[in-house]
């Protein structure tokens, strides 16, 4: 039997040995410890081959494109101009995704850096919980990591230079612009009652698989006629359901135990407000639009790192030392059943070259399979 999940499951091995020394060692050390997990997460994904499925997407778009020619599909300018640049100046496309991956992991560490003590930790549920985002999310995750070193500022109450660097994460993503909401929920808790409320009919809709994001776009688009309403029956007709997901239990476990614990974190702030706000953004969009691939993997994972910094310090509101072993366990059963596929089959630039006709072969019949 094939075991593809077993290079992921050494990474978080890996991972798991340098979190028991971080929480041995003295607070001077750890400076190495982040740069020694930024290094290892920079060389196992950014000279990763062609893993995953959209690859294939943004290796044909890094072909054809060259800063000689701006069409329509080129409005994030930033990802934009990069991938022109680096394809004019003759490098491969392997070489634009170990780039890209180096911004990322510089991001990723400045914002561990500034807001978290779990440095391995975050390394591990980063990996195995949105592996989506590092493998296939290329715009994505470098622009929802732009953004969200704009926290630094919004806890300051610079809500302009937040802003600011916000709105150029729309460089990368269009979809950066929603994290302006995180300015606007730093200061005070979502009141219970309402997240009580919100969540009983989260669960409904989720169990009922209720698609009302479907009729609600194309009855906008039977409104507006024309263009619009041919735009919006082919976002209804090609978008797929998420479905009903077993991982959805790990996150109302979570959500409970967050309500549960309501007013010890609300008088003690145990949790500051702009990551438990947001952590329930994410849990709700998860609920409410799991009909909607397309919304599940374009705005939940706006949130993601929300869920980490929660997830990450669970043994504040469950005073035992063992949850975060319950964590790591959990997070190694979630990486052997996600990457125990062909698709993600590993493989490092550094060592071997990936064959780019096998791979898109095998992407092809993941891709049918699914179907």
């Amino acid at each position: 039997m094939d075991f593809f999940s077993f290079p992921y499951l050494i990474l978080i091995l890996v991972y798991v040995v340098i979190y028991f020394n971080e929480n041995r060692s003295k607070q001077e050390n750890n400076r190495h410890i982040r740069l020694l997990c930024a290094f290892i997460f920079f060389i196992f994904f950014g000279f990763r081959g062609y893993v995953g499925s959209d690859w294939f997407n943004y290796e044909y778009y890094y072909s054809e494109t060259t800063l000689n020619e701006w069409t329509v599909v080129d409005y994030e300018i930033g990802f934009s101009f990069l991938a022109k640049l680096f394809h004019d100046l003759g490098l491969t496309y392997n070489m634009f995704v170990l780039f890209i991956t180096l911004i990322q992991t510089f991001l990723w560490n400045r914002f561990l850096k500034i807001n978290s003590s779990q440095t391995a930790l975050s390394y591990i549920v980063l990996i195995s919980i949105f592996p989506l985002l590092i493998l296939d999310l290329l715009r994505n995750f470098t622009s929802i990591l732009i953004a969200v070193q704009a926290i630094e500022f919004v806890k300051k109450n610079q809500k302009i230079k937040a802003a600011i660097i916000i709105l150029c994460s729309t460089l990368f993503h269009a979809t950066g612009v929603f994290l302006l909401f995180i300015i606007f929920i730093n200061a005070n808790y979502f009141k219970g009652w309402l997240l009580i409320t919100l969540l009983f009919f989260g669960i409904v809709v989720y169990i009922l698989q209720i698609n009302f994001f479907n009729t609600i776009v194309d009855f906008a688009g039977s409104i507006i006629g024309g263009r619009m309403q041919y735009l919006a029956s082919t976002i209804t007709e090609s978008d797929k359901t998420y479905g009903l997901r077993f991982g959805i239990l790990e996150k109302l476990f979570i959500v409970l135990l967050l309500l549960i614990n309501y007013k010890r974190i609300v008088s003690n702030k145990l949790i500051a407000p702009i990551y438990f706000n947001s952590f329930f953004f994410y849990c709700f969009i998860l609920l409410y639009c799991s009909t909607s691939e397309t919304l599940i993997n374009r705005f939940s994972l706006l949130f993601f790192w929300a869920y980490v910094m929660i997830v990450c310090d669970l043994k504040i509101l469950i005073r035992n030392r063992n949850i975060t072993v319950v964590v790591i366990f959990i997070c190694f059963l979630k990486t052997f059943i996600t990457f125990n596929r062909d698709i993600y089959r590993y493989s490092n630039n550094l060592f071997t070259e990936d064959s780019y006709y096998e791979r898109k072969l095998i992407r092809e019949e993941a891709y049918e399979n699914r179907e």
